[in-house]
């Protein structure tokens, strides 16, 4: 065999095995559960530069809204259905770390200050905003909530543990928070006292194998349904997915849970339902530019 030919071999293999160890990966994510359709991400509308990094997505007080990852003050933005940026807000006496997630009850919004990547990070913040005090003005107060999570397995390597965060949703009275686990892959599931009183360290309920890096999460009160977005772990080409779980009495039930791949590519960050839909947030990454997408699941049987 030639050089030229040996060498040739040597990159196909380059190329292809990375390929497949991905689809190995897809596969390993779908045994639990039969893989279901794919779900296809409509474009509502390109997000304006100032919202490139968008991290978090809720709908309250007819409108969406979202904020930054990291690098911007403390500011939420309210968000037109097109992706069009109406209002911007500050939020008073907070401070902007690596802000992750929002959820919405009927009575407030929650902002999470809780990405935890490198693993050093102990102590995580939530900021709780009243929808009465989110009118035209471009500032509003917050309620500070502190957690930790006491069952935290000790740190060895950035990305390589299983401590980081960037998934809550509001459930039944309580906000659920879903971990992000570099390590193992799967992901476990915290509830919070939104009333409680002082800091809080919570311990873990229940872990479920989503085989991938769980970025978002958003609870469907009207179908009792949990969706969990995430992506797989891989540095050729992370592909994103959302677990579909139901709830019954304030309980995820892993059994009945269905997987979905999601497309197109790209590093989306955020999930909301909305009217029976899942709306959805894309960061601006080599994968391409920040949009606001629509997933349509209202009409569908299967949930």
């Amino acid at each position: 065999m030639s050089k030229r030919i040996r060498h040739l071999n040597r990159l196909r293999a380059a190329v292809l095995l990375p390929v497949l160890g991905l689809l190995l990966s897809g596969c390993a994510a779908s045994r639990a559960v039969p893989a279901g359709e794919l779900l296809n991400v409509e474009q509502m509308g390109l997000l304006d530069a100032s919202i490139s990094e968008t991290s978090g997505l809720a709908f309250g007080r007819d409108a969406f809204w979202t904020h930054n990852d990291s690098g911007d003050g403390p500011s939420i933005y309210r968000l037109a259905s097109n992706g069009e940026v109406v209002q911007s807000v500050e939020l008073r006496d907070a401070v902007s770390l690596d802000w992750e997630e929002m959820a919405a009850s009927d009575s407030n919004l929650y902002v999470f200050d809780c990405g935890n990547n490198i693993g050093h990070r102990e102590w995580m913040q939530v900021y709780a905003l009243s929808w009465s005090d989110l009118g035209p003005g471009q500032q509003v107060p917050s309620r500070l909530l502190e957690f930790r999570f006491a069952d935290a397995e000790r740190v060895h390597a950035a990305y390589e543990h299983d401590n980081d965060c960037e998934a809550a949703t509001w459930v039944d009275g309580e906000i659920w928070l879903f971990t992000k686990n570099w390590s193992d892959l799967n992901t476990r599931l915290y509830r919070l006292d939104p009333n409680a009183e002082g800091r809080q360290a919570l311990f873990s309920e229940q872990s479920f194998p989503v085989n991938g890096l769980i970025t978002a999460a958003d609870y469907d009160q009207q179908t009792e349904t949990l969706a969990l977005l995430g992506y797989t772990k891989s540095r050729l080409s992370p592909r994103p997915f959302i677990w579909m779980l139901p709830v019954e009495s304030s309980e995820p039930v892993w059994s009945d849970a269905r997987f979905h791949w999601v497309s197109p590519a790209g590093q989306w960050e955020a999930i909301t339902w909305h009217q029976g839909d899942l709306w959805l947030t894309r960061e601006s990454s080599l994968l391409g530019q920040a949009w606001l997408g629509r997933i349509r699941i209202s009409g569908n049987d299967s949930y």
